[in-house]
């Protein structure tokens, strides 16, 4: 798990070629040029999901084996829960569709707000769209990047 500032992004390049890809998209500007939905950077190798949604006081815990996310908030704030896989409970796995849903406590717990960045790989479960404080509209990308 990476838990940064978007002008700091810089400094994890050289962990992978397709995490390179994603923060150069990050450092051009590309999270605001987004359309809702799937939007293309480099085919399946990095592409971005743009959405909204309000947050919950309970939300489910994912993880991913072939994607690592790259969280970013547009506008709002939001916590996600996140914890090591192996400390948790695997409930439901859709390996066609690179979802493992888990059930257990978090290790940590970050307050995403405009200009955070939340890395998470595939041995970090996370758990978005949690609220802090009261209800609030979060408009939101998630750069899917293969792990490679």
């Amino acid at each position: 798990m990476i838990f940064c500032k978007l002008d700091q992004l810089g400094r994890y390049r050289g962990l992978s070629r397709h995490l390179d890809t994603a923060i150069r998209f990050l450092e051009e500007g590309g999270a605001s040029r987004l359309a809702m939905g799937r939007n293309e950077v480099d085919g399946e190798a990095v592409y971005v999901n743009r959405f909204d949604y309000d947050t919950a006081e309970e939300a489910i815990t994912e993880g991913h084996l072939r994607y690592i996310d790259v969280h970013v908030v547009l506008s709002g704030q939001e916590e996600i829960g996140v914890a090591d896989v192996s400390t948790l409970r695997e409930v439901e796995r859709r390996e066609e569709e690179d979802y493992i849903l888990f059930s257990g406590p978090f290790q940590c717990v970050c307050v995403m707000k405009p200009g955070d960045v939340l890395i998470t790989f595939p041995e970090d479960a996370h758990s978005p769209k949690r609220r802090n404080g009261p209800p609030c509209h979060v408009e939101k990308a998630v750069i899917k990047v293969l792990n490679d």
